[in-house]
């Protein structure tokens, strides 16, 4: 599979491990990290190591970056997963990085993509339902970052979906 994606205004790419100081950086902004429901807080340098030489690759999460300097983390691993660094809110670049990984995904033989919000971010909510996925179901999760229970609004995409919006 495709190890650097390039759009209009991003390169995707695979995360290194020279990237595990901004990542800890960017991860411990609580506005970001309250998002995110594996994610702890705070975030130390022995979990960017992990997820770096461990789960990027488990999870088939790429780097996104902007002019080389890394601003977030879009995968579709079990599910379409993304974040982006506070500063680059309402800008268009997770619709634009999750768009290039759902291309890539749908780019296999693959005919569903699940993904997920918690309720009350309005910001995800409108990315996923820009990019098609429809409502499937509610479910409880811990928040890592939190310390609380979440409800997820569960979200589904399915090829015939995607290739329709193209």
């Amino acid at each position: 599979m495709t190890e650097v994606i390039k759009t209009e205004r991003l390169i995707l790419r695979r995360f290194r491990r020279e990237d595990a100081a901004r990542l800890v950086t960017l991860i411990n902004d609580l506005d970001v990290a309250r998002w995110l429901t594996r994610v702890p807080h705070p975030y130390r340098d022995e979990d960017a190591i992990e997820f770096i030489d461990t789960l990027s690759h488990n999870q088939d999460a790429f780097a996104v970056t902007q002019d080389d300097l890394l601003i977030g983390c879009v995968s579709t691993g079990t599910e379409l997963g993304y974040w982006i660094e506070k500063g680059s809110w309402g800008r268009g670049y997770v619709t634009e990085a999750a768009r290039a990984m759902i291309n890539r995904f749908f780019g296999s033989d693959a005919q569903v993509l699940n993904s997920g919000y918690h309720l009350g971010n309005a910001r995800s909510k409108a990315v996923l339902t820009k990019l098609g996925f429809v409502p499937s179901g509610k479910r409880e999760a811990k928040s890592h970052a939190t310390d609380e229970t979440v409800t997820i609004q569960e979200m589904v995409l399915n090829r015939t979906g995607w290739e329709a919006l193209q």
